[in-house]
């Protein structure tokens, strides 16, 4: 197996048996009644709620932020991240790892997840001390096994 799949193996590991089906379903049910968009924005808002139920402190350094979120992540078996700064861009890149995976029948990937991640970032960094309004998590693109978000003012 590729390292991507090995990924995915354990991202569909990590979401306990007695989760799948609702989950699946859940997403499923939001397939069939909603549009893409209004779909990914109910997810954002989940994710946002999910930020607000495990709160970060306030951190001092973007090495504090990570460490502290990925604690978080690790107590709710949602993979980590990796943070870092993109000068050029005037962007911070996330590289999330090993989030959890139920796919459904139009989405084996079970890339609706992308959605909740970009709302809980969104409620965490948006938190912090010196956040501007206006700035939102939105997905990049995949890096191999690794969904790529960026925290960055929407133009």
């Amino acid at each position: 197996m590729t390292d991507q799949n090995t990924l995915a193996y354990f991202a569909r590991r990590g979401v306990a048996a007695q989760w799948r089906i609702f989950l699946r379903s859940l997403i499923e049910t939001l397939e069939g009644h909603l549009d893409l968009t209004g779909r990914e924005g109910m997810l954002r808002m989940v994710g946002a709620r999910m930020a607000a139920l495990m709160p970060l402190p306030a951190c001092a350094t973007m090495s504090e932020l990570e460490s502290r979120i990925n604690d978080v992540l690790a107590s709710v078996d949602w993979g980590y991240v990796q943070l870092s700064l993109d000068m050029n861009r005037k962007v911070v890149v996330l590289r999330h790892m090993a989030a959890p995976l139920v796919g459904t029948h139009s989405d084996l990937a079970g890339a609706w997840v992308g959605s909740v991640l970009e709302g809980l970032y969104g409620g965490w960094l948006g938190s912090q001390p010196g956040a501007e309004p206006g700035v939102n998590v939105r997905r990049w693109g995949p890096d191999g096994a690794a969904l790529l978000l960026r925290y960055a003012r929407a133009d």
